[in-house]
This record gives structure tokens, sequence and C-alpha cells, in this order.
């Protein structure tokens, strides 16, 4: 328990949250398990607080903004990450995802400095030149799984701007372990109960080892090298190989930690390698595929796009930059609208170390607390008809109406996601880059449909064909 929590008793009255029925002895085990934004979404439609219990563990679901403020923000230090990011353990061990204070707080304070607004600038030459190579790879008619294509594209851009390190060649090999790492945590291994039993899965364990291993023989290497040639390159591997916490422990008596061994590094390596790829290339997917369904909103991100970048017609045109992100209001609406209909991380979970109140209503200490991006973006009170695409929900006028943390794909409080602003512009030029070289169709016949893992994937990929809009562009 931390010594910084600091409870927040309850009054003497207070209210009895909604309860979502379930199973006698299950509860909502099977809900979740066959049906897991389904099942959050129908709970929330019970109350602003909503009790479910899942064998011997009880959670409360969250949905009001008033209320995930008062968890990620107001009283945070009362809560500590669930059972979810305690199950990612074995693959990102202590990294800035899963660690708790102090350790948390450390390794945010190192790392921040890499996501500064001059690092990110320079990334964005980075990412522009990543970009226009993989594009010209494509070709015009072209028929793949753009969501496979993400995930390649990120990650080799992810690996460059943080690591300073080309792994193209090994993109498919190490794309395949992470995907099947990811796949293998479904809502079952979530819980206390599933992360025991998962224990005596030794098929399961043995493929896991397998696919870590691939991920850790290429940042033990990169690692190796890195402190053999004592070289700053400039990167966040290169700031972590020299980093020395300078600030003493939260006592104020604990000495300034020692650099950080390779164990650590791997860890936060692991932990930025993974999630700086997974989230944006997801997004990205999302994005095209609502564009695919909504030419008019797509011909207004094609006429900024020409008006700034030049006509791909008859051109002279050119790939986006840093320096224009100002100017790229459509496409910045349209990104955020897409991870507001499809979030990457559809849901996030704590755990109270005391009692707390929350909306009147008593949360005992060792409770669970669910918040769903998916569920709060989806709320009719903050977004009138929720399903419908509409990248002006983002006009400046409608976002100064809407509650802050009515809107949170990246979380918020002292643990919102460090990446923020780069996964923001990697995003935003990706979908400039693509969209403005690029018209993508869906398949016929493909609707898409939602797999809730770790993130929110496509469940089957997402097959499209893509034409050059400089050529003929009907099929």
């Amino acid at each position: 328990m931390s010594v910084e929590a600091q409870p927040n008793l309850p009054n003497q009255a207070h209210t009895q949250p909604a309860r979502f029925p379930g199973h006698w002895l299950w509860g909502n085990l099977r809900q979740f398990g066959e049906d897991r934004l389904g099942a959050l979404t129908q709970a929330a439609q019970l109350g602003r607080v909503v009790h479910m219990r899942f064998l011997n563990s009880h959670a409360y679901l969250l949905s009001h903004p008033d209320d995930i403020k008062h968890v990620l923000v107001d009283n945070h230090r009362n809560y500590i990450k669930g059972y979810g990011v305690q199950a990612l353990k074995p693959v990102l061990g202590d990294g800035l995802l899963n660690s708790e204070n102090p350790l948390h707080q450390r390794q945010r304070r190192l790392i921040q400095p890499a996501f500064h607004r001059q690092r990110i600038a320079a990334y964005g030459e980075i990412i522009a030149r990543i970009a226009d190579e993989h594009l010209a790879g494509w070709q015009d008619g072209q028929s793949f799984d753009l969501h496979e294509e993400m995930m390649q594209m990120t990650m080799v851009i992810v690996a460059k701007c943080l690591f300073d390190e080309d792994v193209s060649n090994d993109a498919g090999k190490l794309g395949q372990a992470i995907n099947a790492l990811i796949q293998e945590f479904n809502f079952n291994r979530i819980g206390p109960i599933g992360q025991f039993l998962a224990r005596f899965d030794r098929s399961a364990n043995r493929r896991r080892g397998e696919r870590l291993r691939v991920l850790d023989s290429l940042l033990y290497e990169m690692i190796r090298s890195r402190r053999a040639e004592s070289e700053d390159r400039g990167d966040l591997l290169s700031m972590l190989l020299s980093a020395q916490d300078e600030e003493p422990g939260a006592d104020g008596n604990t000495p300034p930690s020692a650099a950080m061994s390779d164990q650590q590094l791997r860890d936060e390596l692991i932990t930025l390698f993974i999630a700086g790829h997974e989230t944006t290339a997801i997004a990205i997917t999302w994005t095209f595929y609502l564009l695919a369904q909504h030419p008019e909103v797509e011909a207004r991100l094609q006429a900024e796009l020409d008006a700034l970048l030049g006509d791909p017609l008859n051109g002279p045109a050119r790939l986006p930059t840093w320096d224009d992100l100002p100017k790229l209001e459509v496409t910045r609406r349209v990104f955020s609208e897409a991870m507001r209909v499809y979030p990457p991380v559809w849901s996030l979970s704590r755990l109270a170390l005391h009692d707390d109140e929350i909306a009147g209503c008593s949360i005992r200490a060792g409770s669970g607390i669910i918040i769903s991006q998916y569920v709060t973006h989806h709320d009719a009170r903050y977004w009138p008809d929720p399903e419908r695409f509409d990248p002006d929900r983002f006009a400046p006028e409608a976002e100064a109406q809407r509650p802050k943390y009515a809107y949170l794909p990246f979380g918020g409080g002292p643990r919102r996601c460090i990446g923020e602003p780069f996964a923001w512009m990697e995003g935003e030029l990706l979908v400039a880059a693509i969209a403005h070289r690029f018209r993508v169709h869906l398949q016929p016949g493909y609707v898409a449909e939602t797999l809730p893992l770790i993130t929110l994937r496509p469940q089957a990929g997402m097959p499209v064909s893509v034409r050059l809009r400089s050529s003929q562009e009907s099929f």
C-alpha cells in the first residue's frame, strides 16, 4: 500500500451503485467473455456507478467525466493500475505502463525529455521519410491488409525515432511475435484467478517464451551494442543509457538512483516499442475505414491537403511535415473523431488502495475501477448521435462545450500516455501522407468487427484496395 495514498472516507449516508445482473456464481464473467464492448455499454446504461462482479472480484464501472477525473486526477494517489495491466507484466516487466511509484515517477522523469517539443519536431522528418519510402511500394489498384501495413510502417518509424534502429528487414517477424503476444491476453487471463490458472498452461507459456525471445534478442542486442559504442545519437535509448536520476526519493532521504540495469532498459524499450506503434497503427486503420464510408469527409480532407501540399493530379506535390501540423485542421478533426468512434485503448482499470466515495457511492479498498473510453466516447449526453462519424465534433467551439474527460484516448492525469504528443504527430502526418496520395477502398462486402484485446483491433484485419489519386479512381 502506498504511503502517499490518502483515503477519501465515505459520508455516513451514501448512494447504492446500480448492479449489473449476472450469474449467481460467475457474476458478469461470461457476459464480458462473450461481448466486452456490449456488456460495458449495457452496464453503463444502468447508472452513474455500476457494480460488477467477476467470481469473487468486485469492480465499479464509471462513465461520467467527473468520476473519471476523480480517479485519474483528483484522488489518483488512491488508485494503482488494475488487473488488466498486471496481466501484462510477463511481457512488459516493470516498464512505464506497469510500474508503480516511486519507480514510475523516476522512470517517467528520465523518459520525458525524449518527448519534448524539439525532439518531436525532429522525429517528424524521420516519419516523413519513412512514409515516403513505404508508400512508394504501394501500386495503383493493389490489395492488402491495411492493418498489417500500418503495423509494419509504424514499427519501423518507432524503432528509428526512439532507438535509431532500422528494423525494416525484421518488421514481418517482429510483427508476428507482437501480434501473437497481444492476442493471447484475452479477458479470461485478466483477473487474479485467470492469472493464477495461466501459470499452469505450459503450452501457452512456452509459446509466449518463444515470442518474447524474438523481441528480447533484438532489444538486448541494441542495449549491448550501444553500451559498447558509448555514443550519444540523440535518441531515447542514448538518453536512457546515460540517465542518472539526480533527484532523491519521495521521502527526501533516499539517495539518487544509479543508471538503469539492462533489465530495466529492456522493460522500458519493449513497452515503448509495442505501445508506440500498435495504438497509432490501429488509429490510422480505423481512420481510413471511416473515410472509405464517408466520401464527403474524404473530399474535405483531400481539399485541405491539396491546398497545402500541392495537387497530386498535376504536381508538384510534397509530403507533410511538422511545420504543416497547425494548418492541418481537417486532418486533426478526422483523426480525433476516428479515435472517438474506435478508441485504440478502449478501457483502463485501477484498484482502490483505500475506501473512497464516488458520486455518493462507497468504494471499498481493494475494489476494481473500470473506465471505458469506448463507453464514454459513445455517450449521447456528450456526443449526440454517437455512432455518426462527424469530425466537426472537434471544431474548437464544439470542444469547448464538452467536459474534458468525455474524451480520453490517451488516458488522463499523472499516468496519461507519455507518448501522446508523438502519437498525435505520427498519426496526423501519416493520415495526411496517405490520403494525399491515395484513395483507400474497402473490399466489397467487408464490414469490420471489433476485437477488444489490449487494444481495439479489427477482428480479421482490414482488406482494402488503394488507388493513386492521379489515376482513374473507379474500379
